[in-house]
């Protein structure tokens, strides 16, 4: 019994170790266009971990959800920025959301896209990036996510 208990112990501070879900780079605030988070569909979900930050990374997916945002799976040069919501439910990717990308689907999402469309270049699935917008957590997902991005830079 004690065996078990210690393997569960270590087991979980391996996965605390390799998934701390923390921010690769602290960016100063000015970095991030804070005006977008009044285009954020349901705020409230998500917790702020890091108001500016910048991840690395290669393009695995990019997907148009009906909220009218653009989600990128992003498989990140550092692992640190996925927790392990990330590592079980989102792929193993850090999620990243391109807010009012195209016109939406949802009604709520409407009216937090509305006189508002994004500006941010949209990278393909392939490209290495750099990704720049505020860290957050999704409390529905319970992964981390960037989101709202600031901008995208191709690396490639």
């Amino acid at each position: 019994m004690l065996t078990a208990l210690a393997a569960v112990v270590i087991l979980l501070v391996v996965v605390r170790l390799r998934y701390s879900g923390t921010a690769p780079m602290r960016l100063a605030a000015q970095n991030c266009n804070g005006d977008l988070w009044k285009h954020v569909g349901s705020p409230e979900r998500l917790r702020l971990i890091e108001a500016c930050t910048a991840v690395e990374g290669k393009v695995v997916s990019v997907y148009r959800a009906s909220d009218g945002d653009l989600h990128i799976s992003l498989d990140p040069d550092h692992t640190s920025a996925l927790n392990f919501m990330n590592a079980l439910h989102a792929g193993g990717y850090l999620v990243v959301e391109v807010i009012c990308e195209h016109t939406p689907a949802d009604d709520d999402a409407k009216s937090a896209c509305a006189g508002f469309v994004s500006k941010v270049t949209i990278p393909k699935t392939g490209d290495r990036i750099r990704v720049i917008g505020a860290y957050v957590t999704d409390r529905e997902n319970g992964w981390n996510e960037v989101h709202p991005v600031t901008r995208i830079e191709t690396l490639n």
